[in-house]
């Protein structure tokens, strides 16, 4: 059980933000210190206690296995920076972590790689990851790669590939999680069939309120509850409603999946895209975000909507930051 020595009226944990994507870009333009000054204001307005950072690679890179290193080495780079005794961040690396993290008030970071195309056949460099004190790791995002079929992929008949089974047995023998986020149908249910531990979808929301492949089915919300995993609901517009995104549709979400397998199977997982606009594409920051959840800055206000949606306080509490807190505490 988590131990909170501090009194706070709201705090939340993301399960899923672009954090180290962004570090890498940024310092590529010459960006310092990109933690403080471009993510810690926010997560602190926010009343943010923990992320799970992701690293992406895009997978139309020229050479994704090249963008893929100078990524980690950005990141790197950054965590020297900040040192191990940093002022505001604790990383991650076991449960103990969260505990000291939570009792000395700082925000604490869990590193995930989003998708596996930078290590293209290479399983071996799942050991160099987890030696990197990534936890976390996504086979594919939406693409197609060489362990997975993404939810962007056409062909529905494709899964997890031989080595995408050899690479879900390594993920899981290191003791890293297994996030099934941007995985297509068959290859969700190819993990369901061949893993022996609880997986999380990071990022996902529902699709029988947004009907897009990149929402999760009744069957496998239930599949992740029953294996004692987690559902993050996230903010990304287009998984929230595809002509009218609001804070409000958000909240169905959460509640839709709440009361599909229970409250204690329910996180948030926000992707929130405010400062990977220019990096990303030339939408309008409107189009890239969902009206009035546009940023970790916002999240406070959910708080008297899940109230208003029935939720109780400790039910909130537990959707907003314990469900995941305790679950990585378990499992580190």
């Amino acid at each position: 059980m988590l131990k909170l020595p501090w009194v706070m009226k709201m705090r939340f944990f993301d399960a899923h933000s672009d954090i180290w994507y962004n570090v890498g870009m940024r310092m590529e333009k010459g960006e310092t210190n990109v933690l403080e000054n471009c993510h810690l204001p926010q997560l602190k307005e926010g009343k943010v206690i923990g992320v799970n950072a992701a690293l992406w690679t895009k997978p139309d890179s020229k050479n994704p296995s090249e963008r893929f290193i100078k990524l980690l080495g950005a990141r790197s780079k950054e965590l020297t920076k900040i040192g191990k005794e940093s002022e505001d961040f604790v990383i991650v690396t076991k449960s103990e972590d969260i505990q000291k993290a939570v009792e000395r008030g700082k925000i604490f970071l869990i590193s995930s790689v989003e998708g596996l195309i930078g290590i293209g056949k290479n399983l071996n460099f799942l050991y160099t990851l987890y030696e990197l004190g990534f936890r976390v790791v996504s086979l594919t995002w939406n693409e197609e790669n060489d362990l997975a079929a993404g939810c962007g992929t056409k062909d529905e008949n494709k899964g997890l590939t031989n080595l995408g089974k050899q690479a879900v047995k390594i993920i899981e023998e290191l003791g890293m999680v297994l996030d099934v986020s941007h995985l297509n149908e068959k290859s969700f249910w190819d993990v369901a069939k061949i893993s022996e531990k609880p997986f999380i979808a990071t990022h996902s929301n529902c699709y029988s309120l947004c009907e897009t492949p990149r929402n999760l089915k009744d069957e496998q919300i239930k599949e992740i509850a029953k294996r004692g995993g987690i559902i993050g609901i996230s903010a990304l517009p287009r998984i929230v409603d595809r002509e009218n995104p609001t804070v409000e549709k958000f909240v169905e979400h959460i509640k839709y999946a709440a009361n599909f397998v229970g409250v204690d199977h329910v996180g948030l997982g926000l992707d929130f895209s405010d400062y990977l606009e220019e990096f990303l594409n030339k939408q309008s920051h409107e189009k890239m975000s969902t009206k009035d959840l546009e940023d970790a800055t916002k999240l406070p206000q959910i708080i008297p909507l899940l109230e208003k949606a029935g939720f109780t306080k400790k039910e909130i509490d537990r959707i907003c930051f314990l469900n995941f807190v305790e679950f990585f505490k378990a499992v580190l």
